[in-house]
């Protein structure tokens, strides 16, 4: 019997120095990846004019005050997708960005009834990134503190 937190033996173990020697590279370019997607949308609201579709959304839902929301939430996904990809700050702003992510999934996808399972990729990468930080390659660790 095996202690609940040693880790499974590998169906194929000679594949374990390769997992060993990538698992850090692995998890700054699925952390870089997140980051810098999310930061693109939030690039979209901001500074290519989708700021008054997202605004009206947030009326139309009830949340007010709508606009500093809006530009709050568009502000988290720009700068704080920038900072989850270099590693900076990770567990506070992938939080965040993973309360953001159930508000959406229950307020606008699940009702729609589509669209919610890129939604539930990111809710789980960002609980994901809010418990694991930033990783051994990030700013984080360069700096040498971390949430």
């Amino acid at each position: 019997m095996t202690d609940k937190h040693s880790q499974p033996s590998l169906i194929l173990p000679f594949l374990a120095p390769l997992y060993a020697r990538f698992h850090d590279l692995a998890y700054a370019v699925m952390r870089a990846a997140s980051g810098g997607i999310m930061a693109f949308f939030g690039w979209e609201k901001l500074f290519n004019g989708d700021m008054p579709r997202d605004i009206e959304l947030f009326q139309q839902l009830g949340l007010e005050p709508a606009v500093p929301l809006a530009y709050f939430t568009s502000i988290l996904e720009f700068a704080g997708g920038i900072a989850i990809a270099i590693g900076l700050f990770t567990r506070p702003l992938a939080f965040m960005l993973f309360i953001q992510m159930i508000v959406i999934l229950l307020l606008v996808m699940i009702p729609r009834g589509s669209g919610f399972q890129l939604s539930t990729v990111w809710f789980g990468v960002f609980m994901y990134l809010s418990v694991a930080g930033s990783g051994r390659l990030s700013l984080d660790r360069l700096l040498g503190k971390q949430f």
